[in-house]
Order: structure tokens, then sequence, then C-alpha cells
């Protein structure tokens, strides 16, 4: 997960444990490390600040005076980097993955994994299916 957000050089402190994501969290993230989750994504600026609830203006700004995000802002991150996580574990290969957030998904009610990630509840659900799908369960 932290490698997803660009690693140590980009994290305030070391995280090793699920305390120190918490930690991390409340310390806020900093949009550099958004912006490498984004390039994992593939996500347009746009669709990074639909799933973080944050406007696009106001991202660009917070990184222009290199301001870290808000608590939920932070959390919103790191739960998103947990799925990325999650499906590169999964599918092996982000090509893959990319194209199955893509798909509408029939465990999902038919909705897009990645229309989902935009809440706490849908990133959960998507995280769920994932590990669905690697222990062989229909999803």
């Amino acid at each position: 997960m932290v490698a997803l957000l660009g690693g140590p050089s980009v994290m305030a402190q070391p995280v090793r444990t699920s305390m120190d994501l918490i930690r991390a969290a409340a310390a806020g993230v900093s949009v550099k490390a958004v912006r490498n989750l984004q390039q994992h994504m593939r996500l347009t600026n746009r669709e990074m600040s639909e799933v973080l609830s944050i406007s696009e203006s106001t991202l660009t700004r917070r990184e222009q005076t290199k301001s870290n995000l808000t608590r939920d802002e932070s959390e919103k991150a790191i739960q998103l980097s947990a799925v990325v996580a999650k499906g590169l574990e999964v599918f092996e290969n982000e090509p893959d993955f990319h194209r199955w957030l893509q798909m509408e998904n029939p465990a999902l009610g038919g909705e897009r994994p990645q229309a989902l990630l935009s809440s706490a509840l849908g990133r959960e659900q998507v995280r769920e299916i994932l590990g669905r799908i690697q222990w062989g369960i229909f999803s």
C-alpha cells in the first residue's frame, strides 16, 4: 500500500502497522502521494477528485502549496491504496486489474467497480469481491 502512494520518500513517517496508517491519516497524506496512486489507477484529475470528495481546484491548490490532505481525505486515499494493492495481488498485473475496474460486475449489482470507489462502503465491497475472486468464489 505504501509503495502505491510513492513509498517512504513521500510518507511523513514510517508505516509498518495499521496503527501507523491511522497516524499517517491523522498527519495528512501528501498530494504527491495521491498523485502516485492516481498514476497507478490511471485516473484523471476529475476522477481522483471525485474519489476523494474534494474539488479539482482544491487538490491542485494543495499540490502547489505542498499542503497535506485532511484526515478524512487521507483515509480515503489510504483505503483506495488498499483496494489497488488487493487488485494487483489478485490480478498480478495492472492492465488486467484496470480492465476489471471498468467492467460491469454482476456481483456488484451490475456496477463497474471503479464507480464504487468514491464511498467507504463501495471500496469495502470492491475489496470483498477481489477477495472472493482470489479464492475462486464466483464473483
